[in-house]
């Protein structure tokens, strides 16, 4: 095959054949993780694999401003905000409903002043029908505090426009959680609990819901998520933002060759991923709360998964673009398993043709000594994950 390149071509294969992959590393600081970004990525922040400094990091090393950042898995739109305050182009793939919903008003803010404006305007203690309160709400909510949601609820019901979206993005991140800022009783902001597993968590705390006012509550919580104000991107309507509800193995809303740079964090077989619904957070958002998917239970299953996903990641990558995976170690069943190297099978085995792997960015966890006393500047490494960086050939 190479019998017919010239001294020239014969040199330049032979460096490219024998050029060494790049091995380098990231410091992310969980402890203070907050402030590393924008304050419009705080909230739901638990649903974003990728800390705002790794973001930042991959950005600014495999795209320029101008360029498109694709998120196949985006959640609810923390890496949008990054993406965009760089003055990249953004689109954000996922498989729900609700967080395409929520990603969308994030990506597109009022501002506290319009929130504000808006809220007056709208009658909280309006006469609604109560009767769905007791079952599954009385749990969760004060009366009150239920007719107030419902109120607010049906005002936006049907709302176009940004500011209304927003409004809806604010109350979902407080729907339900653990402190006075939150709209319910105790419970966990991540994953909304049976209203039978609510009831025995009040009993063992010994209380009931108590009334939390809204309109406050999300005057607050808007102040806060704007206190960075709104970035320039997000204001730029020349700066795609768009959003699809769609599996990472079939994006047929994005064009082929039109991204630059894709953001992959692949579902991992034996974690977690469920507990993150929240049947709250869509009630609230008006949508159905999506069946559960089949749990990818093996690793010949998720290395069918992920060739799948890198393949239509290579149809919408532009060649010379890149590609960087998130992977770790993960655990299924009682063995441990390193996906980094399942990765390598999988690129080996079926997809040499599209992808080749320049190199690897390892995340390196460390303590912040300014924010626990006593902290040492000795890296930790729970919940490290490295990222394997690919170029589309």
């Amino acid at each position: 095959m190479l019998s017919g390149l010239g001294v020239r071509d014969m040199s330049a294969v032979l460096k490219l054949v024998t050029q060494k992959q790049f091995s380098e590393q990231v410091d992310v600081d969980l402890e203070s993780s907050s402030r590393n970004g924008h304050s419009l990525q705080t909230p739901l922040s638990y649903l974003s694999p990728w800390q705002p400094a790794v973001l930042r990091h991959v950005t600014e090393r495999f795209s320029v401003k101008g360029q498109t950042v694709l998120d196949l898995t985006c959640a609810a739109g923390a890496t949008g905000v990054e993406c965009a305050s760089q003055g990249r182009h953004f689109i954000g793939c996922t498989n729900e409903y609700a967080l395409a919903k929520l990603a969308r008003a994030r990506l597109n803010p009022a501002d506290i002043a319009e929130v504000v404006l808006r809220l007056q305007f709208i009658n909280f203690k309006r006469p609604v029908d109560i009767r769905g309160f007791q079952e599954p709400f009385s749990n969760f909510f004060d009366i009150d505090t239920y007719r107030e949601l419902l109120s607010l609820k049906l005002a936006l019901r049907g709302s176009q426009d940004r500011v209304g979206h927003f409004i809806q993005f604010v109350v979902a991140s407080i729907i339900h959680g653990h402190t006075v800022g939150h709209l319910s009783a105790y419970t966990s902001p991540q994953a909304a609990i049976t209203p039978g597993a609510q009831a025995t968590l009040n009993g063992k705390r010994g209380e009931v819901p108590s009334y939390r006012a809204v309109g406050a509550r999300v005057i607050k919580k808007a102040a806060m998520l704007l206190r960075d104000g709104i970035p320039s991107g997000l204001q730029d309507d020349s700066i795609e933002r768009s959003i699809y509800c769609a599996e990472p193995n079939n994006i047929i809303d994005v064009g082929t060759g039109k991204v630059d740079l894709a953001l992959l964090c692949p579902e991992q077989p034996g974690a977690v991923q469920q507990g993150l619904r929240s049947w709250l957070r869509s009630w609230w958002l008006g949508v159905d709360l999506p069946e559960q998917r089949p749990e990818i239970a093996s690793i010949p299953a998720w290395q069918e998964h992920i060739s799948e996903v890198l393949l239509e990641t290579a149809r919408v990558v532009r060649r010379g673009g890149r590609a960087v995976i998130r992977t770790g170690n993960g655990r299924l069943g009682t063995k441990v398993v390193n996906y980094k190297e399942q990765l390598a099978q999988v690129l080996d085995a079926c997809l040499p043709t599209y992808w080749q792997v320049e190199g690897t960015i390892i995340e390196q966890h460390v303590k912040s000594s300014g924010l626990i006393k006593g902290a040492s500047d000795r890296p930790y490494s729970s919940g490290a994950g490295e990222l394997v960086v690919l170029r589309r050939k």
